[in-house]
């Protein structure tokens, strides 16, 4: 439709003045026309031809948006609130009225309707096989191998890196030098022009090192133990330095704040008798929303326990427990796992790698659920209905 060839009846920009006869201008001689001439043209349409205009587009157009791709359809004014069982009986009743298009071949039993595709020769039959290519390849090359082989001898060393790259040489080029032949480019000094180029080594970019954690163990263990409200995070990532008593204190102190939010432990080395702390403080504090264990030497064990434990609250949101000594969990241990995340409807993030396709599956949907819930609480809707 949008090949065919349009033609308007417009006086032409390079006709003189006086000329009143009109030419016929096609789609690639619009650009000889000027402003005047468009404007002109524009403003002897109807404002029904004005629409039929506007909604002229190309809907396999990729580069425009989907509202844009689409004729505006909503002239029509409102007739009332959104009804699904009203719309899906209007349309019933519409489709029954309305008459089917009418077919440029009638439909006749046993009788097939145009092209039959042959997937043993992978064309049409109704397309005569000549037996030859449809696009055949001609290589324009003389037949005297002695000019052509002058012509290599004589050509630069640079142009045959290319050739050679083009042919699939790649056993005596570089990288570089490949992927510049593939993709039309020059070879110059950095990826070398010569069959012997080397090439330069990639120098890295320098990153500074992440600053050490300073969190002041000591006084997180003494705003806990007094409730402070503004202590709402308590992170010591990475502090392997702090001694095991200090971390099992600093546990037992969080459980006496009703305000802390966020506990991350990751990479401190614990083990089971530190981290067992931690299920009494996920059982009772009511403001605790992420937990965060990784890279740790917490047993599979413990992290069912301590995922168990969400659903007294049902306050976490984010638990993150990957990366621990045993890196297999056990099939036993991922199916608790998975039905404690079933249960919990509050958790929405979970950094626990699973090795059953069935328990991922499952985590996921479940996951998914909880983010329901949590976009119809922001809707103001009932989740439960």
């Amino acid at each position: 439709y949008y090949s065919e060839e349009k033609t308007f009846s417009a006086p032409s920009a390079n006709t003189q003045q006086g000329n009143n006869l009109p030419s016929k201008v096609y789609n690639k001689g619009l650009k000889d026309l000027e402003d005047n001439d468009i404007e002109g043209l524009l403003s002897k349409l109807s404002i029904d031809e004005l629409e039929d205009l506007n909604n002229d587009f190309d809907p396999d157009n990729s580069m425009l948006p989907p509202s844009q791709r689409c004729r505006d359809q909503t002239d029509k004014e409102p007739t009332g609130p959104y009804k699904r069982d009203n719309l899906l009986k209007f349309l019933e009743e519409k489709a029954k009225t309305e008459k089917d298009w009418d077919d440029v071949c009638p439909y006749t039993a046993g009788v097939k309707r145009g092209k039959v595709y042959d997937s043993d020769s992978g064309r049409n039959s109704e397309e005569p096989d000549t037996g030859k290519m449809e696009m055949p390849i001609e290589i324009d090359l003389d037949d005297d191998e002695e000019e052509l082989e002058c012509a290599l001898v004589s050509a630069p060393e640079k142009d045959l890196v290319d050739l050679a790259g083009i042919l699939g040489m790649h056993n005596v080029l570089n990288q570089p030098q490949y992927y510049n032949a593939l993709k039309g480019k020059t070879q110059d000094e950095t990826t070398g022009t010569t069959f012997n180029g080397i090439i330069q080594s990639y120098v890295p970019k320098i990153v500074p090192d992440e600053p050490d954690n300073d969190t002041d163990v000591e006084s997180c263990i003494n705003r806990l133990r007094e409730d402070d409200t503004d202590l709402k995070e308590v992170n010591i990532n990475n502090m392997k330095r702090v001694s095991k008593e200090r971390i099992r204190t600093l546990i037992e102190a969080a459980c006496n704040s009703k305000h802390i939010e966020k506990f991350s432990l990751a990479n401190t080395a614990i083990s089971d008798s530190e981290a067992r702390g931690l299920i009494e403080l996920i059982e009772t504090s009511p403001s605790l929303r992420v937990l965060n264990v990784e890279s740790n030497f917490l047993t599979p064990e413990l992290l069912a326990r301590l995922l168990r434990s969400t659903l007294v609250t049902q306050s976490i949101v984010e638990f993150k427990a990957d990366n621990q000594r045993q890196s297999v969990l056990g099939n036993q241990i991922e199916m608790d796992m998975m039905m404690a995340i079933e249960e919990n409807e509050s958790l929405l993030r979970v950094g626990i790698s699973f090795a059953s396709m069935e328990a991922r599956h499952r985590v996921s949907e479940a996951l998914e659920r909880n983010y329901e819930r949590v976009r119809l609480r922001r809707l103001g809707k009932d989740p439960n209905a």
